[in-house]
């Protein structure tokens, strides 16, 4: 009687353990399954580099890829795209289904010396004058009362808040934004508009020269929808 428990038991446990086996297979094929579906609705790398080069206005002529990588351990799954101009680096991660970018940045390729080359030959043009007439130099500071706060020397030179954040808007390629942060601050010396603003789902960073106008840095990044509620 007990030799026939003992079987009983063994067949049970044989059983059940070819169930669990069909039950771990059939979920493997369905994983492989969907598997395949995601990678049949991915666009492809070639895509995903164009949507970043016009995301950006640069032709593929004058860009240099350094990475352009699926990552399916996100969800959905991504391409990672970096490349650099002769001005610019970019950093890109677009949405392997639908297209859409989900972060950009990018940095401008500048030495600090190139940099601050804009506001030192402005200031030596505007001293030489000053050898024959102190007087004109010194007069044009004053007309410019709402930077006093800034050296008199060079406040006269700057583009103003307003242009910084007409040009960042441009190279964002929206119309209307909301700006969180208007700001003149110093970079290494460097005179720069830090400038932030949303428009529709996404935010926008922009580091620009005072000086110039040229666009340091840029950056932006989807508003998740909780964010809007």
């Amino acid at each position: 009687m007990k030799e026939k428990v003992l079987k009983n038991k063994t067949i049970f446990i044989v059983a059940a353990a070819i169930v669990l086996a069909a039950i771990g297979f059939a979920a493997g094929m369905m994983v492989r399954s969907v598997t395949a579906d995601d990678r049949g609705s991915y666009i492809d790398a070639e895509q995903a580099k164009s949507i970043a080069l016009e995301s950006v206005g640069v032709s593929s002529s004058k860009a240099t890829f350094t990475k352009v990588q699926l990552d399916e351990t996100d969800r959905p799954a991504i391409y990672d795209i970096d490349f650099y101009t002769s001005a610019n680096a970019y950093d890109f991660e677009i949405n392997a289904v639908s297209g859409e970018i989900e972060e950009k940045s990018s940095e401008a390729i500048t030495s600090q010396s190139s940099a601050i080359l804009p506001s030192s030959s402005s200031q030596t043009s505007a001293s030489q004058p000053a050898q024959d007439s102190s007087t004109q130099a010194t007069s044009p500071a004053q007309t410019h009362p709402t930077q006093a706060t800034q050296p008199s020397s060079s406040s006269s030179e700057y583009i103003g808040v307003a242009k910084a954040k007409s040009i960042a808007k441009k190279d964002a390629g929206v119309s209307s934004a909301t700006f969180t942060k208007e700001e003149l601050d110093s970079d290494d010396g460097v005179k720069i508009y830090e400038i932030e603003f949303i428009s529709g789902n996404r935010e926008y960073d922009y580091s620009i020269n005072a000086y110039t106008g040229k666009i340091l840095e840029r950056d932006s990044e989807r508003i998740d929808d909780d964010y809007d509620d």
